[in-house]
């Protein structure tokens, strides 16, 4: 678009150039530094745009032919050449920012003006001031106008800033929010496989133990065998039900207590015939930390029996202020261990609480944790 403008510019120069010199009837040696000078101001105008086109100073060079061009005329103010000026204030106008286009309209205004102030020294009449006060309110007519459009074009650019910005905030916010609900449904998935794991694999664990016992009896009492097989039924049983409430739990159906915990551990007891010592005062405790603390310790004697070979259990909750500490150790094999997803869970449940647990595993295993209760007494 700029590239036509500047070729109707050109063209409109040489028309308005060629009015004035069938105007002046020059001689040839005064008609040759017009042609050359016009030629002059052409070629300047071919080569501005390569050549730093930002930068307003360039356009002074414009001003300054112009100003040569007109000294040339035989007219004191010769009006075809006043309009150069406009053309140039217009190109500046169109290519450079507000305040660089502004320094080329004050100069351009200064140097046509600069006529008129000349011819003063001749006299001072109605005329000269007239046409003096009409040049003065065209040119602040035409600074004005490229003002107001500068300013129009500025908001504009402005306004698709703003909107690229917002757009682009707009596309943003949509990444985060697919990425938080990947998360979302990742940290779901984990928990419900958190919780799968430790419900139904300390059922397993007994269920597995029962096994055992029932294949010895086969061998040294076998009447004892349907008892112990009505144990592993009881526990299979039991499995499947530790499945729906972890289900029910899901859908926000299933509430635990302190009891749940007790009932937990006297049945793991019954089916395994591992001695279980368990210090579990009354506490007041939300559904998040009676659930967390369940899971763990559920998880810990689990691990106790099905890893360390432990025949002795004890499990201590204590309160100390608002703060819930957690104790449990086994006689098992301790010694190193490999952290998988049953521990990595007990500890992840700790944390979601604001709390900590750490395992030691010397002679035999200790795991200890504790967590700040949100339920005051």
């Amino acid at each position: 678009m700029k590239r036509y403008l500047h070729i109707l510019k050109m063209c409109l120069n040489l028309i308005i150039f060629l009015l004035a010199l069938s105007f002046e009837n020059a001689s040839f040696e005064r008609t040759a530094r017009m042609v050359l000078l016009f030629t002059g101001l052409v070629t300047w105008g071919l080569i501005r745009p390569y050549i730093r086109a930002g930068q307003p100073w360039w356009y002074g060079v414009d001003v300054i032919l112009i100003y040569l061009l007109e000294y040339q005329s035989k007219y004191l103010v010769n009006y075809f050449f006043h309009i150069l000026y406009v053309s140039t204030v217009l190109e500046a106008g169109i290519n450079l920012n507000r305040y660089k286009a502004n320094i080329v309209a004050m100069a351009a205004s200064a140097a046509a003006l600069s006529k008129f102030i000349a011819a003063m020294k001749f006299g001072i009449n109605a005329a000269l001031i007239s046409q003096l006060l009409f040049n003065i309110f065209a040119l602040a007519f035409l600074i004005t106008l490229l003002n107001y459009g500068k300013l129009q074009q500025e908001e504009r650019q402005k306004s698709q800033f703003l909107y690229g910005e917002l757009v682009e905030a707009y596309r943003r916010l949509e990444e985060l929010s697919r990425e938080k609900e990947k998360a979302a449904v990742l940290e779901e998935r984990n928990r419900i496989a958190r919780d799968m794991h430790d419900a139904l694999g300390h059922r397993l664990t007994s269920l597995i133990m029962q096994l055992e016992m029932g294949k010895q009896a086969l061998k040294k009492n076998p009447e004892e065998v349907g008892e112990v097989l009505e144990r592993c039924a009881r526990g299979a049983r039991e499995a499947l039900a530790d499945t729906r409430k972890v289900v029910k739990a899901l859908k926000g159906k299933e509430s635990i207590d302190i009891e749940h915990i007790r009932k937990m551990l006297d049945e793991f007891k019954g089916d395994t015939g591992i001695e279980i010592k368990a210090n579990l005062p009354p506490l007041e405790l939300s559904l998040e930390e009676v659930t967390a603390l369940y899971r763990v310790i559920q998880e810990a004697v689990t691990n106790a029996v099905r890893h360390g070979k432990a025949t002795r259990i004890s499990v201590d909750v204590n309160e100390e202020g608002k703060k819930l500490k957690l104790y449990i150790r086994d006689n098992g094999t301790g010694g190193e261990y490999k952290e998988g997803f049953g521990i990595s869970g007990m500890r992840k449940r700790f944390e979601e609480l604001g709390g900590t647990l750490r395992i030691n595993a010397g002679n035999g295993f200790e795991v200890i944790g504790e967590f700040e209760r949100s339920v005051d007494r």
